[in-house]
C-alpha cells in the first residue's frame, strides 16, 4: 500500500492526522533573511542546510505530513529577480530537501506534499493572471514537483474560484492526488468576495484530496472551518497562523505574547468538531505541532488502543 492510500485509510477510520507547521516563518526565525519577492525561497538559494533541517524537525515533533519549501519556485515569482530560468532548478532542491529529512528521520510513512502558491499575491484577489497565465504556469509548477518524487499536490492560500479550479486541473493532469486549501476574510469567505460554500461547490466536483483553509489567525481562520464542516464530505484540513502578524516586505514579524498553548486550545476545539487533519501555517513551529501531537496521540490512544501510531502514547 502506497503512501496516499495509507492516508487515505486512516482518514476513512477517522483517525487524525497531524501536518507540520510553517515552513517560510520557522526559516525567517532561525535567522534567515526571507525579503520578498522570494520570501521562503531565498533559503534554498542561501542556506538549504536549514530548510532541510525545519524538515526534519516537524518530522521529529509527530507531524504525518511535511510540505515542500516551494512556495515561491514558480516561474513567474523568480522572473522578478531574472532568475526565472530556475524555477525547475530550485523546485527540484526544495523536493530533494524534504525527501532527505524523511529519509533521515526514519520514518518511511510520513507523506510530502508538493506546495503550490498563487501565482501574485496571496491576499491581492484582483492581481490573479489570465487563464491561459494560469494554466500554462500552474502546470509547469505542478509537473516539477511530481517529477521530483512529492506524494501529493498541495495548492495553498488560494484567494478565488477561478484561480483555484485552474490550478486544480492544473495539478490533476500530473496524476498525484489534490488537496487545495484557501486563504479567507473575517466573514469566512474567500478574499475575493466569493463564498467558502460556492468554493467547495466548484471543487468537490474534482475529488480533491482535502479541502482546506490556511494563514489567518484562528478566531478569524476558524469561521470558514465551521461552514467547510456543514456542508463536506470530503476531509477538511484546517492549519491557521500561531504568533506574529503578516509579514511585510522584510518577513514575518514576531510577536512575543503568542504561545504554542494558546494555539494547542483552539486546535483541540476543531479536532473534536471534526476537522480531519490539522497543522499550523505563518507563525507556527515545532513546538506547536508537537503539543498537537501529544493531544492527538492521547486522545488516540484512549479511543483506539489497538492501534499502534507512528509515535507512542504519552
Amino acid at each position: 500500500m502506497n503512501r496516499i492510500e495509507f492516508l487515505k485509510n486512516r482518514l476513512k477510520n477517522k483517525e487524525k492526522i497531524l501536518l507540520a507547521g510553517a515552513c517560510g516563518t520557522e526559516i525567517q526565525r532561525r535567522g534567515i533573511k526571507t525579503e520578498l519577492p522570494l520570501w521562503s525561497a531565498s533559503a534554498l538559494i542561501t542556506n538549504p542546510e536549514i530548510v532541510s533541517r525545519v524538515h526534519e524537525d516537524y518530522i521529529k515533533a509527530g507531524s504525518d505530513i511535511i510540505t515542500t519549501n516551494t512556495f515561491r519556485t514558480n516561474r513567474r515569482t523568480l522572473q522578478k529577480i531574472n532568475k526565472g530560468d530556475e524555477s525547475e532548478k530550485l523546485t527540484k532542491l526544495a523536493v530533494k530537501l524534504a525527501l532527505k529529512a524523511r529519509i533521515e528521520s526514519g520514518r518511511k510513512e510520513v507523506l510530502i506534499g508538493g506546495s503550490i502558491a498563487p501565482l501574485e499575491d496571496c491576499y491581492e484577489p484582483k492581481l490573479v493572471p489570465s487563464d491561459k497565465e494560469l494554466w500554462q504556469e500552474h502546470s509547469e509548477q505542478a509537473e516539477n514537483l511530481a517529477k521530483n518524487g512529492v506524494d501529493f499536490l498541495f495548492i495553498e492560500t488560494i484567494n478565488t474560484i477561478r484561480e483555484a479550479k485552474i490550478a486544480f486541473k492544473a495539478c490533476k493532469k500530473t496524476g498525484l492526488e489534490v488537496a487545495i486549501s484557501f486563504v479567507c476574510n473575517k466573514n469566512g469567505n474567500l478574499l475575493s468576495g466569493e463564498s467558502i460554500e460556492a468554493a467547495y461547490r466548484a471543487i468537490s466536483p474534482l475529488a480533491p484530496l482535502a479541502i482546506l483553509t490556511n494563514c489567518a489567525p484562528p478566531q478569524i481562520a476558524e469561521i470558514s472551518l465551521y461552514k467547510l464542516l456543514k456542508i463536506s464530505k470530503i476531509p477538511i484540513v484546517f492549519y491557521a497562523n500561531g504568533d506574529g502578524m503578516p509579514h511585510d516586505e522584510l518577513g514575518w514579524k514576531f510577536l512575543k505574547e503568542k504561545k504554542p498553548e494558546d494555539y494547542l486550545k483552539f486546535a483541540q476545539k476543531w479536532l473534536k468538531d471534526g476537522a480531519s487533519i490539522i497543522g499550523g501555517c505563518c507563525g507556527t513551529n515545532p513546538e506547536y505541532i508537537k503539543l498537537i501531537r501529544k493531544y492527538m496521540n492521547r486522545n488516540q490512544c484512549n479511543n483506539h488502543p489497538q492501534h499502534h501510531y507512528a509515535l507512542s502514547c504519552i
